[in-house]
């Protein structure tokens, strides 16, 4: 199943998340209408209308309320469900010997996933092995982890667990997790309008002096009977969870142990749970409404058991190490705390491997590497994980210094778009020290001569590694820096590609973060509805190419529209300049369809890359911006030789 399936997939799970808790509301109101019917005798008859829609609109009313609530609480994105969990966030340029060793990972599986580098949380209070994934889209997700997670598992056994957490975030499990939170909120508040019913009960003083009697028992038993119901709500709560997410974690494990090409590094972090004295239980009240999107099962062994989110662990290991002898590794918190300076100096050591590993990638990518890329979108595997630790080798001690930190981030994002003429570099220069100041003005400059030559492989990984600090700026911070890159791109008198396709994905990640822009809903599903965007995108590609109107630019443009051709649309070769405008309105359309449409739209934008079977770095750096555009990553090209067929 390629990656596109699978977001259908993620897309249809919606749908039957939508439908459970339609049929959980219905029959919660139900129950509440033969409740009230017998409260009444029945008056009415056994079908009494009036009753029905008082019931329906007030009960369903306080549910649909209660999930709105929630969801709206989690509109903010992960950080959100983070801080609700107790977490901190970490500061990219922490030299801790555990937290630095957790970014470094983080860093490496987001570069060989091709995703922007998420921001990463720590539940400093949670002894348990454990961790989460949660966002509404790739730019506000978070990646989390428990102490006991980051102090108790080693570098490799670190990686599995973080593999699995960006296999839901590949999967587009984070959006519908954080739904399914809100779902879930509102099934339960019943119950806790019921307990605050009894409480207020209990805490009334009997009053004789009324009429009618002693009104406490009458509010108490409506208490006893909210509650009732919203354990009910419990129940179908726990049934709907169970539903989405139980499969999906054998499916994230298996992918965890394709990325990092070691079954025993995920195997090991969960034989460490099964030993551990405190497993992975969580001790937050909000356990219960996060525990579908932990690594481990968040909640204590109970009846409920039948309806856990998660398969039992021994079944997840053995289908991980179908070796596994039974018996559980003795992890104790003695151990734990003789081991922080191990950790330390494992850390110390990963770091030193990574940056003395091989050379960065080459400036010149094959067809083939490229297409193998593509053919991994959503699956990564060890050789872009290797790939990766190149990437991250290329990119020098006091560069990566300077993207950990808000400041030096900003300037290298300005630093890939001065210009190369002397003229326009001076233009530019002057923009950013009115703006920023004549130290941003400088950095800028020496980022650009440390960078140049680079291929558009370390350009994108340089701009994921700098989306974390970029996302520690102030709202008027970014406002400004924003406004800095407009006039940047137009201080030299012209916009090319590179610089337009550079300040789409970042904006596109940042916007979403700073709320300047909303997640779009899906409402293109078919290619004919896009045809003339269509259009304006391979006349794009074609372009780089060749000439306008020569024979390269031709056979781009036919092996692009031979791809759509398949799928039933045929297109008209224009020949015509695209202009930047257009293509922007184009992008924006593309984000806005159905999973198959875009990886159709992306297949034919390769093929007119590959036409001439080889990818310039212009060719490479368009092809993984429109992805980025379209919400699909692709993993660094050049990751594994070529291979002969």
């Amino acid at each position: 199943m390629d990656f596109f399936q699978r977001q259908e997939d993620a897309r249809r799970r919606t749908r039957r998340l939508v439908v459970l808790f339609l049929a959980s509301v219905a029959a919660i109101i139900l129950l509440l209408y033969g409740a009230a019917g017998v409260a009444t005798d029945w008056k009415g008859g056994l079908l009494d209308w009036q009753l029905l829609g008082t019931v329906a609109a007030v009960s369903g009313g306080i549910i649909g309320l209660g999930s709105g609530f929630k969801m709206l609480q989690l509109s903010s994105g992960g950080a959100a469900l983070a801080r609700e969990l107790g977490g901190r966030p970490v500061d990219p340029a922490s030299a801790q010997p555990d937290e630095r060793r957790l970014l470094n990972v983080v860093e490496e599986m987001a570069l060989a996933s091709g995703l922007p580098v998420p921001a990463v949380w720590i539940m400093d209070d949670e002894e348990g092995i454990n961790a989460f994934a949660a966002g509404h889209t790739p730019a506000d997700a978070v990646v989390g982890v428990t102490r006991g997670c980051l102090r108790s598992l080693s570098r490799d056994e670190l990686q599995g667990v973080m593999a699995h957490e960006f296999s839901h975030i590949l999967n587009g499990d984070m959006r519908l997790n954080l739904r399914l939170i809100g779902v879930v909120h509102g099934l339960l508040v019943l119950a806790i309008l019921g307990r605050i019913v009894m409480r207020g009960a209990a805490e009334m003083r009997s009053s004789h002096e009324r009429k009618g009697g002693d009104p406490r028992l009458a509010i108490l038993l409506f208490g006893v009977t909210l509650c009732g119901l919203g354990y009910l709500g419990v129940f179908f709560g726990k049934l709907i969870k169970a539903a989405i997410s139980r499969q999906r974690e054998f499916l994230a494990d298996a992918a965890a142990v394709q990325f990092t090409r070691n079954p025993d590094s995920i195997g090991g972090a969960l034989l460490k749970i099964g030993g551990y004295a405190y497993g992975s239980e969580l001790k937050t009240a909000r356990a219960e409404e996060a525990s579908h999107l932990m690594f481990g099962n968040a909640l204590r062994s109970s009846f409920w058991a039948a309806l856990s989110t998660h398969p039992p662990l021994e079944a997840r290991i053995r289908a991980i190490l179908p070796h596994w002898d039974g018996r559980w590794p003795q992890i104790g918190l003695p151990e734990i705390a003789a081991g922080r300076g191990g950790a330390a100096r494992e850390s110390e050591e990963g770091m030193a491997a990574a940056l003395a590993g091989p050379p960065p990638l080459p400036v010149t990518v094959t067809a083939g590497q490229a297409r193998t890329a593509l053919s991994r979108m959503g699956r990564p595997t060890g050789e872009e994980r290797a790939a990766a630790q190149r990437l991250g080798a290329g990119i020098a001690g006091p560069l990566q210094a300077r993207l950990r930190d808000s400041g030096g981030a900003q300037a290298a994002v300005m630093a890939m778009l001065l210009s190369d003429h002397p003229e326009g570099r001076a233009a530019e220069k002057k923009v950013i020290e009115e703006l920023a100041g004549a130290g941003t003005g400088a950095a800028a400059i020496e980022i650009a001569e440390l960078i140049e030559g680079w291929h558009s492989s370390q350009l994108i990984a340089m701009i994921d590694l700098a989306l974390p600090s970029l996302r520690r700026l102030t709202p008027a911070e970014y406002g400004r820096f924003s406004e800095l890159l407009r006039q940047l791109i137009a201080a030299d008198g012209r916009v090319d590609l590179f610089e337009f396709m550079l300040q789409k994905v970042v904006r596109r990640h940042l916007d979403l973060f700073f709320r300047r822009s909303a997640p779009v809903r899906a409402e293109v599903r078919r290619l004919e509805e896009v045809a003339p965007e269509i259009e304006v995108l391979l006349g794009a590609f074609a372009g780089l190419a060749g000439a306008a109107g020569s024979e390269p630019q031709r056979q781009a443009w036919e092996a692009a529209a031979a791809v759509l051709r398949e799928q039933g649309l045929e297109l008209a070769w224009r020949g015509e300049a695209v202009s930047l405008e257009r293509l922007d309105a184009a992008l924006n359309r593309f984000d806005r369809a159905v999973p198959m449409v875009k990886k159709h739209l992306l297949h034919s934008c390769a093929a007119a890359v590959f036409a001439d079977g080889a990818v310039s770095s212009e060719e490479a750096e368009l092809l993984r911006a429109v992805a980025d555009t379209m919400g699909c990553p692709v993993p660094p090209f050049g990751a594994e030789e070529e291979r002969a067929e």
